[in-house]
């Protein structure tokens, strides 16, 4: 093990990959996003609730998720995105 990978904080590697998982697969369900990133369903959930308190990603009615508000203002501050968001219908 690499002595940096120490210091990492696992639970927000996870909850960055379920975020793009959902901006690639949106709108997605907790099981595939569970499947997909490789976590237990119970932690996938958890991590799921916290990212759409935190309005990263937003539940619909179905029980899918797809990219919360937080993502696209967060995405708006990386140079060149605003045209990207502009042509992909976000803004």
């Amino acid at each position: 093990m690499v002595s940096s990978e120490k210091t990492l904080v696992r639970s927000l590697q996870r909850g960055l990959q379920i975020i793009n998982v959902v901006a690639a697969e949106g709108p997605i369900h907790a099981k595939l996003v569970a499947r997909t990133v490789k976590l237990p369903l119970p932690t996938a959930y958890h991590l799921l609730r916290t990212l759409v308190h935190d309005d990263y990603l937003v539940r619909l009615d179905d029980g899918s998720y797809v990219l919360g508000e937080s993502c696209r203002a967060d995405a708006a501050l990386v140079p060149g995105t605003r045209e990207l968001q502009c042509v992909a219908g976000l803004n």
